[in-house]
């Protein structure tokens, strides 16, 4: 897609406008206790082997160290999870009596944080059921499950999404607020695709799986089970206003005759791993590390944006969620956020959470209770204190971090530079590593020869020698596969496939592929000249793919607060609406972007708009070549585009501010031209795309 400049303008406004829209933030009331119920679901006796897990008690794990970190109280956090000892078991009667708990002792003013990690899928609705207009209730699998009972109408043991959002409605209605986090699947139609990724498992267990008859799956898609805190209630995710109300004014599933203490009913955030016609998967994390392990790729990077940012709101960590998702890459799943308000801070949090870190020094060798997830990662620079309060000349000393698992780092610290410090320390963070490097593989094709397939593997590694951001990696952990046939060298995500023809496969398997494969568009480049010639369109193409990864990444750590707020709009058909929270907006030839940017900040701010195509195209949008960009403190920009569809897939608008000093700061130096793309599959090939393009919003700050 291409945004073609139309208007711009600057409008002066006082920062007293900053002052208000900050203040708004700081009215958020005090709460009574934060309470969590996190539910990991590996094991299913009952299910066929294939259907087991291993992430869902790994998640549990790194949302538990990231809830301590953020204020939780370790007995307000209870868990049931599968494979640990002494550890309640996650079966529906279990899971049903923590629901009932949290129902019964909520209070006005707490926050409830719900996690649910394992399998999904979806089951006839009752025939009571009046609210499923699609015949559908989408289903959580305790590990109890078992299969269809035709006798009861449900599959054996699951947990329904009504009966969910019954317990959700009771604790709202006793003032409390509710945040809802499901990594599963609940629908959608799996993609044959990352066959070069063994390590990849997808959280959802089809219907015949389940043996529920053909007859009563129903004829439409099951809406995703995150419906199941919004739908039949009176909370929907597009109200903008505030769902605090009187209560008794609400409708609640609760019993009759059970009192509602609370004069004003929580607030409700839903956060889904998957859109309904999506699978979520669990992959092996941190990518390229050795000690990876299994996680729900949804709840490894939330914890993993949640961790490394003192302060965030809930847009922004959607924003930062699919950014993630985006630098992976992995774009086969797009998550769902709702909340009445998306712009209240995480966990209700006035202030920002002190990055400053417990740990113990023992015989050399210093333990810090935080880790990768707080980007305390193998090679970053931490100061030592003697207290979470000590000012930086205060501090013990200075170390580099040697080893980290997600929530804990070690450091050596040698016996004369430790002299005279307690054997209790803190540790904050100085200066974080910079992990920008794009994993490249050869995945090869079935028209490729030996010969050829070892040119391209000696060539990936001569660039990944060259320190230009390229890495040379397994073929199961590499973000880029790098094929060729067709005469084309082709650039596959790790969520995409090659066609089935050029895959090896039997004749059983090619036919299995043939039906299930579909379409894919695939960024490809001609393959011109001699060898000398194509090992440099090689190396131009991959460093194309790596200043794009580098771009996103930058974006991931968001400073404690905003220098730059942002409203942006759609204009189309005469109409304008905000800028969807959930979905990637489908944009279409004649469409119009609006923005208006305002500079919060105390000092002046050089402001850049980038679009990043699915192509890796790279635009600077705003400034123009000599036009001043500097925001000065109050100072507003307002401007449009129109679109005009050039390009189709996932596209970027990014939005970057950095304090104005000297010589004013642009980023046009990122421009780049973008690769090919074709679309490949059933023997089809497609050269003219629809006229129309997804595009998701992004910005991101410097700090001073």
């Amino acid at each position: 897609m291409k945004i073609t400049y139309r208007q711009a303008s600057r409008v002066f406004k006082r920062s007293a406008l900053a002052l208000v829209l900050m203040g708004g933030l700081a009215s958020t009331p005090v709460l009574a206790a934060k309470r969590a119920l996190l539910v990991g679901v590996s094991e299913y006796p009952n299910l066929p082997a294939s259907l087991q897990l291993d992430g869902p008690v790994h998640d549990a794990e790194i949302v538990h160290g990231v809830l301590l970190q953020r204020g939780f109280d370790e007995e307000n956090i209870e868990q049931l999870v599968t494979g640990i000892e002494e550890q309640a078991l996650p079966t529906r009667a279990n899971i049903i009596a923590a629901l009932e708990g949290l129902a019964a002792s909520a209070q006005d003013e707490d926050f409830i944080y719900l996690h649910f990690a394992g399998h999904g899928s979806r089951q006839p609705a009752r025939a009571s059921d009046n609210i499923e207009t699609n015949g559908l209730d989408e289903i959580f699998l305790p590990m109890d499950a078992d299969k269809w009972n035709s006798s009861i109408g449900s599959v054996e043991n699951a947990i329904i999404d009504d009966e969910i959002g019954a317990y959700i409605d009771r604790i709202r209605d006793r003032g409390a607020d509710v945040w809802l986090v499901f990594d599963s699947c609940h629908s959608g139609t799996m993609t044959r695709g990352a066959v070069a990724m063994p390590e990849v498992k997808y959280r959802r267990v089809g219907s015949d799986l389940l043996g529920i008859p053909d007859s009563l799956e129903g004829s439409a898609e099951a809406n995703p089970i995150l419906e199941i805190a919004t739908r039949g209630y009176e909370q929907s995710s597009t109200q903008q206003t505030s769902s605090k109300q009187p209560a008794s004014q609400q409708t609640s599933s609760q019993p009759q005759g059970e009192p509602v203490p609370a004069a004003e009913r929580g607030e409700l955030i839903a956060f889904s791993a998957a859109q309904s016609a999506e699978t979520t998967p669990e992959m092996k994390l941190p990518r390229n590390s050795d000690g990876r392990r299994f996680h729900g790729l949804f709840t490894y990077t939330m914890m993993e944006v949640l961790g490394a940012n003192p302060k965030l709101t809930y847009q922004q960590l959607a924003q930062q969620v699919v950014s993630r998702y985006q630098s992976l890459p992995w774009q086969a799943t797009q998550p769902l956020f709702s909340a009445s308000d998306m712009n209240r801070p995480v966990f209700n949090e006035e202030q920002s959470v002190a990055q400053v870190y417990p740990a113990n020094l023992r015989r050399g060798r210093l333990e810090i209770q935080a880790g990768a997830l707080t980007l305390l990662d193998a090679g970053a620079k931490v100061e030592v204190l003697s207290s979470p309060m000590a000012a930086e000349d205060e501090r013990l000393g200075t170390l580099l971090l040697e080893e980290a698992t997600p929530l804990k780092s070690w450091a050596s610290v040698p016996e004369e530079e430790s002299v005279g410090w307690p054997e209790s320390v803190y540790v904050r963070l100085i200066e974080p590593v910079a992990n920008t490097e794009v994993g490249v593989a050869l995945l090869p094709a079935r028209s490729m020869n030996e010969e050829r397939q070892q040119q391209v593997e000696d060539w990936l590694a001569q660039l990944a020698s060259q320190g230009v951001g390229i890495a040379h990696s397994a073929l199961d952990s590499a973000d880029i596969l790098v094929s060729e046939f067709d005469g084309h060298l082709w650039f596959m995500r790790a969520d995409q496939s090659l066609p089935c023809e050029e895959q090896s496969l039997s004749e059983p398997e090619l036919a299995t592929c043939t039906e299930t494969r579909l379409p894919q568009k695939l960024l490809n480049m001609p393959l011109t000249g001699d060898e000398e010639q194509q090992q440099m369109l090689l190396a131009a193409s991959l460093q194309k793919i790596a200043t794009v990864t580098r771009l996103m990444a930058s974006m991931q750590h968001l400073p404690g607060g905003q220098q730059i707020s942002s409203s942006f709009r759609i204009e189309r058909n005469g109409t304008t609406e905000d800028f969807p929270v959930n979905a990637k907006p489908v944009l279409n030839e004649g469409d119009r972007i609006l923005f208006d940017l305002t500079n919060r900040a105390t000092r002046p701010q050089d402001v850049s708009i980038l679009f990043v195509d699915s192509q890796y195209g790279v635009y600077q949008l705003y400034p123009d070549s000599g036009q001043p960009n500097r925001l000065g403190s109050g100072e507003s920009l307002s401007f449009q585009w129109d679109v005009n569809v050039d390009t189709v897939g996932t596209e970027h608008l990014l939005v970057s501010s950095v304090p104005g000093v000297g010589v004013n700061t642009d980023l046009g130096y990122l421009q780049q031209a973008p690769l090919n793309v074709s679309t490949r599959g059933l023997g089809i090939q497609l050269s003219k795309p629809a006229p129309s393009s997804e595009i998701n919003l992004f910005s991101w700050q410097v700090s001073p």
